[in-house]
């Protein structure tokens, strides 16, 4: 009687997580500049308090890794911070490109849609208009359903008052039916200003999401809890729901007839 011993072989693979983040500064790392601020920097110690692992890379306004597609496939999420300067196309088309593979795009801002116009960045966005706004005092949220108004770090249904600081917004318009407003700035007491925030979501096969946060001066509704607790809770919200729903590594054919009228300015 042959004996037959069969061996199997348990590998333990300890890997990156399945998700990808990228942090993308159009700001250098050292600040020295008098208008340079730190931006993202500050960004990172909450996403370290979430114990979530990413990759931050500075000086995007020269280096312009946005319109690197071949860069960009390594992540599933980028949080893009982009101030005081118009995209170039290649941006907007590589940024595109990867969008619609199922990924999912944050841009905030000052000065992101004006100031300079930049109506690239509005296409990307899903915005159908662009440009420099008055000073918004406070922002109130018009869908809570959504998940950065609903999530892990909380629910948020009321009205926020915006730092001072970060009262610099832009011009911005939904484009219908894939973009809408989940939250509006308010001016004073009762005049209703542009969306604060907007979100794209695209259609199967793939999807992919973009959102549109207005304003966020140095990214400082992202950070500082001390003063504006409410939106660090819903930017946590926001990311918790880009890693729950991150792309795995199949990416069906696009149709991108259909894709390019969805962003077309």
């Amino acid at each position: 009687m042959k004996i037959r011993i069969v061996c199997l072989l348990l590998i333990v693979v300890i890997g990156t997580p399945a998700y990808q983040i990228l942090l993308l500064d159009d700001a250098p790392p050292d600040h020295g500049m008098p208008d340079d601020y730190p931006n993202l920097d500050s960004v990172c110690t909450i996403l370290d308090g979430m114990g979530i692992t990413y990759d931050h890379w500075h000086n995007n306004w020269f280096y312009k890794l946005s319109g690197d597609i071949k860069f960009l496939q390594d992540y599933d999420i980028i949080l893009w911070y982009n101030d005081n300067r118009a995209i170039e196309e290649a941006e907007h088309d590589a940024m595109l490109a990867w969008v619609v593979e199922g990924n999912f795009l944050t841009v905030t801002g000052e000065d992101s849609l004006g100031s300079p116009n930049d109506p690239l960045m509005a296409a990307l966005v899903g915005s159908t208009t662009y440009g420099d706004y008055p000073f918004c005092d406070k922002f109130t949220v018009t869908r809570p359903e959504n998940w950065i108004m609903d999530g892990p770090a909380g629910y948020f249904d009321g009205t926020y008052d915006i730092l001072e600081c970060a009262a610099d917004h832009d011009v911005c318009s939904p484009k219908p039916p894939h973009t809408y407003t989940v939250a509006l700035t308010i001016i004073g007491d009762f005049t209703v200003g542009p969306p604060k925030i907007l979100v794209t979501e695209i259609p199967n096969p793939n999807g992919g999401t973009v959102v549109y946060w207005n304003g966020n001066w140095n990214a400082v509704e992202w950070w500082r809890m001390s003063q504006t607790p409410e939106t660090v809770n819903m930017f946590k919200n926001m990311v918790y729901y880009f890693i729950e729903n991150a792309p795995d590594d199949a990416v069906e054919e696009t149709s991108w007839g259909s894709i390019k009228d969805i962003f077309s300015p």
